[in-house]
């Protein structure tokens, strides 16, 4: 179809064999914690964040989670947007302008807000639900240290199951080899040789 348009001949495909790799100056820390203590820490990571501190972002698995989480920061007086799949495509869109322009600078989120978003303020991204997937992680990671940030930011996550430990086993073992993540390799192969 597109080629109805356009000489799809003349495209070029611009790929990178990074893709799937942590980016290497963005901290990851794991915090292996029991689960009724991930509150107390959570409240306590935003409490210890600096005034001039960029944006974050707290992921949970589900819906129900972000909106338990949204009524104890409220019972806390700490200010914050909810965004999750339950909520109709205009409240999210207005949600996420207003997270985006600084209006307030903690967003309680789904994996709704892990891809696709701009995220450029973004300097702390908390898994206070540790991923189901390395992918899901990795788009998570992504929020932060990205071209257009000012700061690198860094990630936290959570870690309270045994099935959790063993993703993180596969994530610090790719950051310090500097690999992709298990199970995301491309299907890039080495460049073709240019036209003479």
């Amino acid at each position: 179809v597109l080629g109805k348009f356009t000489d799809v001949g003349r495209f070029v495909t611009l790929a990178t064999r990074s893709l799937h790799c942590l980016l290497p100056h963005v901290p990851q820390k794991f915090i292996r914690i029991k689960c009724q203590d991930k509150l107390t820490e959570l409240l306590q990571l935003i409490k210890d964040r600096r005034p001039s501190a960029g944006a974050v972002l707290v992921f949970c698995n589900n819906a129900s989670t972000v909106n338990w989480l949204g009524y104890i920061l409220d019972d806390h007086k700490i200010r914050h947007l909810r965004l999750q799949g339950q909520m109709s495509a205009a409240d999210r869109v207005g949600i996420f302008a207003a997270f985006q322009k600084g209006e307030v600078d903690i967003l309680v989120c789904t994996d709704l807000a892990a891809r696709g978003l701009d995220t450029s303020g973004v300097e702390l991204v908390v898994n206070y639900d540790f991923p189901a997937s390395l992918q899901d992680y990795l788009h998570r990671a992504g929020r932060v240290g990205r071209v257009s940030s000012k700061r690198p930011g860094a990630v936290v996550s959570f870690v309270t199951y045994r099935w959790e430990v063993d993703l993180v086993r596969k994530i610090e073992t790719a950051a310090r080899k500097r690999t992709v993540l298990p199970g995301m390799e491309s299907s890039l192969k080495e460049p073709r040789p240019k036209a003479a």
